[in-house]
């Protein structure tokens, strides 16, 4: 199916009001002696202030307008020769020109490289826009856009989900949750719900140094007992001798691994890092976020900085390319896409954001739905087609069209 037009349509959305607010503050890992900065909420730093004393422009502050203000979505279709178009949500902003201008933006300089390509070409799709990154200073978001509406086309015309198209290894995998809390009591009694909830395991982001974080490891441990996961990530909180220092606290309390523990930037820390302990050392987090993945992680791996690759490929395309590189070197990955997941073998566990039920049959199906519950992820499916979205309607609907 070739892919003859791009369009966008601007409709009008629900007015809600404008709000923002503080997420906390960047301060010093205590005890402070690093001089590395960390976020306050995992610690518990800032959460208790006295209102009176917050300046105009602090942090803690919260604006919410008086008023609801007009809303505007934007949706993307690739038009295609076929019986079958690709399409997703675009982006939503309190102006519609401002969507304009990025639908404009997409047209003049994206749109070029798809028009008169087979939409099921997505490996040369993929390719020509992982080069835009660079050339047209994209960031992987368009690459990821577009990846995943190519993706969802072929499961739609295959009457397939994703992850059977790309040939399942499983059905589930074991699903664990973060815990959060101002204290370690606190903490551990985020734990307690997790697993009350059926969930196999919890993750913390502490980041408390050393002796905060190894006294939080033994509290969690004592109260989990022993056959729950438990996974550690300060998230770069760490000098490469703290890391040393709590990863063997992590090993004796039998952690599944560390997670980000040191800047992703820091490939020879790193190095030495994987080198002194037996504990797992998660990485790339960082740099796969800002559109380094998949070819980031050869180096790591090559070098032996990295024992778990954080699953960071662009799109679903990129996600395969990663997990299938660390897989010829024995090595895991962690964090991909339910399907991605699903379709290879070596991304052992599903970090779940809460529980989600199997919906009704009726409700299913080829795209799939991923559900979490009793302790395990899968994807529920049906082999029937959705309804195509009513173009004609959605035209008429639209306040502009692009």
């Amino acid at each position: 199916m070739i892919i003859r037009d791009v369009k966008f349509y601007i409709s009008e959305g629900e007015p809600r009001k404008r709000h923002t607010e503080s997420r906390g503050n960047i301060d010093k890992v205590p005890p402070g002696l690093s001089g590395l900065f960390t976020h306050t909420s995992g610690y518990g730093g800032g959460v208790e202030v006295d209102e009176s004393l917050i300046e105009p422009g602090a942090f803690c502050m919260a604006y919410t307008a008086t008023e609801e203000s007009p809303t505007y979505n934007a949706k993307i279709r690739f038009v295609t020769d076929g019986d079958f178009d690709a399409y997703a949500d675009f982006g939503t902003d309190f102006h519609a020109d401002d969507l304009e201008w990025k639908a404009k933006e997409f047209k003049a300089q994206i749109a070029p490289m798809l028009l008169g390509v087979d939409a099921f070409d997505r490996e040369y799709i993929w390719q020509r826009l992982w080069y835009g990154q660079r050339f047209f200073y994209t960031g992987r978001a368009v690459l990821d856009l577009v990846d995943r509406m190519l993706w969802n086309l072929a499961s739609r015309y295959a009457c397939m989900p994703i992850y059977k198209l790309l040939g399942a290894a499983r059905e589930r995998v074991p699903a664990y949750r973060n815990i959060g809390g101002t204290t370690i009591d606190d903490l551990v009694a985020s734990a307690h719900q997790v697993k009350e909830l059926g969930f196999k395991g919890c993750k913390d982001h502490s980041y408390r140094g050393v002796k905060g974080n190894t006294e939080l490891a033994k509290a969690l441990r004592e109260a989990m007992g022993d056959d729950f996961l438990l996974f550690h990530d300060p998230v770069e909180s760490y000098t490469y001798i703290e890391a040393v220092q709590i990863g063997r606290q992590l090993e004796k309390y039998n952690y599944q691994w560390i997670e980000e523990p040191l800047q992703d930037y820091d490939i020879t820390g790193l190095q030495k890092l994987c080198d002194s302990l037996d504990l797992p050392v998660m990485t790339l987090e960082w740099i796969g976020y800002i559109g380094g993945q998949p070819f980031q992680t050869a180096p790591y791996i090559a070098l032996g900085a990295v024992d778990i690759v954080r699953q960071r490929g662009v799109g679903i395309t990129g996600s395969v390319k990663q997990a299938q590189l660390a897989e010829s070197f024995g090595i895991q990955v962690h964090g991909g896409d339910p399907h991605t997941i699903l379709a290879c073998t070596n991304d052992p566990v599903h970090e779940a954001m809460g529980v989600f039920p199997r919906p009704p049959d009726e409700e299913l199906n080829c795209l799939g739905t991923t559900v979490v519950e009793d302790g395990y992820m899968s994807i529920a499916w049906r082999p029937v087609r959705p309804a195509e979205p009513d173009w004609d309607q959605i035209s008429r609907d639209a306040i502009t069209i692009v």
